[in-house]
């Protein structure tokens, strides 16, 4: 069976022409919230994945040491994702949970030797997934608590979930279109 799922994107203006014509690249490393891929909002715990995307574009634009904007202008693209029930993790659910869980049982000493300092280990199991084949997941879905502008100027940090998302593995293989569907000025 076929998992299809609607994704929206969050970047620079720049970046998102450069993606319409050359494609997505993969944020890599184990310390991603679900290990190497390109990640999307999807609705889930928020029914406006867009407005999420484009709160993460906007947080994304500050640079913390120039105390500048990178970019002034954002935008938003959406895709279809679509993935065989096979290669798909779903973290919202029951049995996603359970499945991360036995690898962490089942591999729990090769996995401590890989983990470095950070203290979430959710991205590093699934890159460790894949990279020892113990299963093939090209696209990964689970709720996170993402801090947005608002929450990173107030220095709050909370362990409620507030966004769902989505990371996918082989952009060339799931993602069956790009389009974008809105570019804003930040300020």
């Amino acid at each position: 069976m076929k998992i299809e799922i609607q994704g929206f994107h969050g970047t620079s203006y720049q970046k998102a022409k450069e993606i319409i014509t050359t494609g997505y690249k993969l944020s890599l490393g184990d310390s991603e919230w679900l290990g190497d891929g390109v990640y999307f909002f999807i609705k889930g715990l928020s029914k406006k994945p867009i407005e999420q995307a484009q709160k993460w574009a906007i947080s994304q634009s500050w640079d913390n040491i120039t105390k500048k904007l990178r970019y002034n202008s954002l935008s938003i693209l959406k895709s279809e994702i679509v993935v065989d029930e096979e290669n798909f993790l779903d973290l919202t659910v029951d049995e996603g949970i359970e499945v991360l869980e036995y690898i962490i049982d089942r591999h729990s000493d090769k996995i401590s030797k890989l983990k470095k300092r950070f203290n979430h280990i959710d991205g590093l199991v699934i890159n460790f997934a894949r990279n020892e084949n113990i299963l093939p997941i090209e696209v990964a879905k689970g709720n996170f608590y993402i801090k947005f502008t608002k929450e990173r100027m107030s220095n709050f940090d909370r362990r409620t979930s507030n966004c769902t998302i989505c990371s996918v593995y082989l952009p060339a293989k799931n993602i069956k279109s790009k389009e974008l569907v809105l570019t804003n000025e930040i300020g």
